[in-house]
């Protein structure tokens, strides 16, 4: 049996709509085989009530682009889903579906796909790169796709620098409805605002510059249309900066919160945090994640 296990990310990356995201420490895992006929899929957590079994399955849907690709379907195909990465959330959990089985399909029939393969076709998939690249590659990573292909740089992050406060809600909020209320048109300043953040944000992390976060992760092109379907959202970005965090985005979609904080400080901003979200936020829980650098792998 093959198994590939897959980062969270968190994508939408202040600034960075639909380009920048950054892999984090917290995982899914997809294991394959062939068998003789069907398709079997167990998925042994909580997500098994609600995701779909059969050629609906993301995982086996990816899985069938490959074979496409490559010219050959297996007989049968058993898939195995451990998801760790909450639904739904804003965290990656469709991508690390999608990622899990391209990389175990392309191992299953041996179809020799290069990283940049895979990149492209796992954004192809998704629709859009910033998701599914540091997912795949690691690390903090600025895709963009064009004619097809999916061009990237990853930024490996120092663990021993930053760790990545995720706060989570009990509350879900899809991606489609999430975008529905985006313009489909900006002002040309806020174009300017989002690029020069989006430039000061890459370069900041590259030279380690993390006094340029909380300037550099300000968006005008998602996150204030967002807010509205996200309850306790400002209260959050405004304790966590009181808290000591360089900087706070909407993850993804939403309606997960990611603030950065410098490693040295994790223990008194989880400190005041746990006090503030059981009196304030009872809806929200919060969690400390390192950025993982190595990105999706065979194991």
């Amino acid at each position: 049996m093959i198994t590939v296990k897959v980062p969270a990310t968190s994508a939408n990356m202040g600034p960075g709509f639909d380009c920048i995201g950054i892999a984090l420490g917290l995982y899914n895992t997809v294991s394959v085989e062939e068998i003789e006929s069907g398709i079997k899929i167990d998925i042994p957590d909580e997500t098994g009530r609600f995701l779909p079994k059969d050629g609906r399955n993301l995982v086996y849907r990816s899985m069938v682009e490959v074979f496409k690709a490559a010219g050959r379907k297996p007989k049968g195909v058993h898939i195995i889903q451990k998801n760790n990465i909450p639904v739904t959330r804003g965290l990656g959990s469709s991508s690390a579906s999608i990622v899990g089985g391209i990389i175990a399909a392309n191992a299953l029939c041996g179809a020799n796909m290069s990283q940049n393969d895979i990149v492209s076709m796992a954004a192809r998939i998704e629709g859009h790169p910033d998701n599914t690249t540091p997912a795949i590659v690691g690390g903090m990573a600025i895709a963009v796709t064009n004619n097809c292909n999916t061009y990237y740089q990853k930024i490996p992050v120092d663990k021993s620098h930053l760790k990545f406060a995720v706060f989570i809600p009990n509350f879900i909020l899809r991606t489609k409805k999430a975008r529905s209320v985006l313009p489909s048109s900006i002002p040309h300043s806020d174009g300017v605002f989002n690029a020069s953040r989006a430039a000061l944000l890459t370069a900041s992390v590259m030279a380690q510059n993390y006094g340029n976060l909380k300037v550099a992760l300000e968006d005008r092109l998602h996150q204030h249309y967002r807010k509205g379907f996200i309850k306790g959202v400002d209260k959050i970005f405004k304790k966590a900066e009181e808290s000591g965090a360089l900087g706070s985005y909407i993850s993804g979609a939403g309606p997960t919160i990611v603030s950065i904080v410098k490693t040295e400080d994790e223990n008194k901003f989880l400190a005041s945090m746990s006090q503030f979200l059981p009196q304030r936020l009872v809806d929200w829980s919060l969690i400390m994640l390192e950025v993982d650098n190595m990105g999706a792998r065979l194991i």
